[in-house]
């Protein structure tokens, strides 16, 4: 073998030094966690707001990693057919229901076709592109779309929980889940739930990922967002399970025991128009609204956070656009604005929310300086979901300044929820816009087979929408969640997700089973562009060791 060939070989073989491992967190025997108020019974068709909760009882096919991209979990391998239109899922043989049941087929059949006949908001409109789905053995199921639908692994896949089919195949009609406390596979069973004590989780000892580390997780319910930071303060609480606003971050950063992790979060603030009646029934009036607008000075008399420049996707999302689709006009607006001559604008504000009720003032100082005359009215969260039209209300606005889903920057074919045109599928369009043009775009997005091809056609999607305006994302806040360091310090920050996620609860590396093989799937993980320090340093080391071959053998010839 030549010098070259040794010299390449040693450096390939030679292992990489390991960096040294973070100690684990030692057990704990309980952490209290607050919530807003009781919200049901924790199942898939009895929440609003307590999807965390809901995962800690419920698995899912997939599970986002720390940076958010979709991993086998109760799949042990997930594949994808040469035409991208069906994935085939071999579930992992140790999974277990609350009372002792094995996890099979069956269940995951049963919960797609639950989810298909009666709609659920959050997950109903992920089905968009399944055709079928069918066991194809005791621990095997076959997805058949209509499309690629290259999110598919995230959106249902890593979203949709799995419920058991024996509790949930007889439920009447009227009923939103089965009698009694939820059962699912998760790391935790709901050992209580009540109005007035709040909920009691209780570790899972046979947990197929292992036991948790917290044995206990109780919620009590405080409703104020003050409150909440008070008690955390007063240690009655041992974590926040909401991103702080500015000042409450700096508050408990100084505040002693209380550690603050910050991170990318995919929940974002947008201004939404009723394009159903004047006056945004006019896209001329819109677009000057949207050039009013200018997200980075919003952003900085606000809280920190990332303008939504490019659009409704996070710009640390992999789907991102591939450029600013939101270009600030102030003078262009104020030109438009005087030959519009648009009537009075009602801006609604949800009135508990510091961080979006502060974004409607700029909204309306940005709009007034442009010549329109704004009132600022703050509504409840109840009055302002009714006033826009969730839930089948009837839509009764102008503008109104909301949160907006994490969803549609795990994936972008949730933009179809929210702007498409089919009722049937377009669940959460408040806004009322209809476009062939973007429902065309959308098509693209769903049937594209690689994922340049997908980016392209979603920056496509995103420019449309920032034209026609129906919505303008103004920001995506920053993730900055507060916990007491000294009661449990294992909390893992997933990009977008924040840190209520049940990876925190678990050991990083779940045992494994002996002659088990080893979860894989076809997803190839996406980088940041960047190399860790160890990949650096054997590249560097490789290089060296490459020209000194080279030089070496260059020598050897010439003698």
């Amino acid at each position: 073998m030549s010098i070259l060939l040794l010299c390449i070989a040693a450096a390939v073989a030679a292992p990489a030094p390991a960096p040294a491992a973070a100690p684990a967190p030692p057990r704990v025997e309980e952490l209290r966690i607050p919530f807003p108020e009781y919200d049901g019974g924790l199942t898939p068709y009895s929440f609003e707001l307590g999807y965390p909760l809901v995962t800690l009882i419920y698995d899912t096919l997939m599970l986002r990693d720390v940076r958010g991209m979709p991993r086998p979990w109760l799949a042990r391998t997930v594949q994808r057919s040469e035409d991208g239109r069906r994935l085939t899922v071999q579930l992992r043989d140790d999974a277990r229901w609350h009372d002792g049941r094995q996890l099979t087929a069956a269940d995951v059949v049963f919960t797609f076709d639950l989810l298909a006949r009666r709609p659920q908001p959050r997950f109903t409109p992920q089905l968009i592109d399944l055709q079928r789905v069918r066991a194809t053995g005791r621990l095997t199921v076959a997805f058949d779309l209509r499309r690629p639908s290259l999110g598919f692994e995230d959106q249902p896949l890593a979203d949709v929980p799995i419920v058991p089919r024996h509790l949930w195949r007889d439920l009447p009609a009227g009923r939103r889940a089965p009698s009694g406390l939820a059962v699912g596979s998760g790391p935790y069973r709901l050992t209580r739930a009540s109005r007035s004590g709040g909920y009691v989780l209780t570790a899972n000892a046979r947990y197929f990922r292992g036991p948790p580390r917290v044995q206990r997780v109780r919620v009590p319910f405080i409703g104020d967002a003050d409150e909440t930071f008070e008690a955390l303060k007063q240690r009655r609480i041992d974590m926040v399970p909401l991103s702080l606003p500015r000042e409450n971050a700096v508050d408990l950063d100084r505040s002693l025991g209380i550690a603050v992790r910050r991170g990318p979060w995919y929940v974002g603030t947008a201004l939404v128009l009723n394009t159903r009646r004047a006056p945004f029934d006019d896209p001329a009036l819109r677009r000057a609204v949207s050039q009013a607008l200018d997200l980075r000075l919003i952003v900085r008399n606000v809280a920190p956070a990332e303008p939504a420049l490019r659009g409704f996707v996070h710009p640390r999302s992999r789907w991102r656009a591939d450029t600013q689709v939101h270009e600030p006009d102030p003078e262009a607006a104020r030109r438009a604005l005087a030959a519009l001559d648009p009537p009075p604008i009602r801006l609604l504000s949800p009135e508990n929310d510091p961080v979006r009720s502060e974004a409607a003032r700029q909204v309306a100082l940005a709009l007034r300086r442009a010549g329109a005359t704004v009132s600022v009215v703050d509504r409840s969260p109840d009055q302002l979901s009714r006033a826009i039209g969730e839930d089948g209300a009837t839509p009764d606005f102008d503008a109104a300044v909301t949160s907006t889903t994490p969803l549609v920057s795990r994936d972008p074919n949730y933009l179809r929820a929210m702007f498409g045109s089919d009722p049937q599928t377009a669940t959460l369009n408040v806004t009322g816009y209809r476009s062939d043009e973007f429902d065309a775009a959308a098509q693209r997005v769903a049937g594209a087979r690689v994922p340049g091809v997908r980016r392209r056609a979603i920056t496509e999607e995103l420019r449309l929408l920032a034209a026609a305006a129906p919505a303008i994302p103004l920001f995506f806040s920053q993730g900055a969640f507060a916990f007491r360091n000294e009661i449990y310090g294992g909390w893992a920050f997933v990009r977008g997700t924040g840190i209520f996620d049940k990876r925190s609860f678990l050991a990083a590396t779940p045992p494994a089973r002996p002659g088990a093989p080893a979860a894989t799937t076809v997803i190839e993980e996406e980088g940041d562009g960047g190399l860790d320090v160890v990949n650096v340093i054997s590249l560097v080391l490789l290089g060296g060791l490459v020209v000194l071959a080279v030089y070496a053998l260059l020598q050897r010839r010439r003698s």
